[in-house]
């Protein structure tokens, strides 16, 4: 049986996981609206979200029942490709070497602080939306 000390502690840490998503996940989509360059056709923070939303779409509902510690590397690792995949494919498409497209994006739209922060928020939201079992399967948060 689980002290009061345990729950408490437990929760504490979800709660506090759950406000570091909202500052990561909030920062990035800050800096993705705030660094849109319309006259200059420059939207790569948006495209940023959108990869990394499509990347998170496709891969939480396969690892939502995994153990908690392989499913954050599969989710850190996807998101990670999602978010900078968009930009990858837009400089193939237009015939521009991949690595002068990334450093542009970087310099323009500030694209090192979006392609940190999404993948770090969503490992904090994924820590806080799922609950640890040490014996047993995790579960979500209205599971518990």
């Amino acid at each position: 049986m689980a002290s009061a000390f345990s729950v408490t502690s437990r929760r504490t840490g979800r709660m506090l996981a759950g406000l570091a998503a909202a500052f990561s996940l909030g920062l990035a989509i800050h800096t993705a609206f705030s660094q849109l360059e319309p006259a200059l056709h420059l939207y790569d923070g948006l495209w940023m979200l959108a990869g990394a939303g499509i990347a998170v779409a496709i891969v939480a509902p396969v690892i939502w029942r995994w153990p908690r510690e392989r499913a954050l590397a599969v989710l850190a690792a996807a998101t990670t490709a999602g978010t900078w995949a968009p930009l990858v494919l837009l400089a193939l498409r237009a015939g521009i070497p991949i690595r002068p497209r990334l450093r542009g994006a970087v310099f323009w739209s500030s694209a090192d602080i979006i392609g940190v922060a999404l993948p770090i928020g969503v490992v904090f939201a994924w820590l806080a939306l799922r609950e640890h079992r040490p014996g047993g399967a995790n579960v979500a948060a209205t599971d518990a």
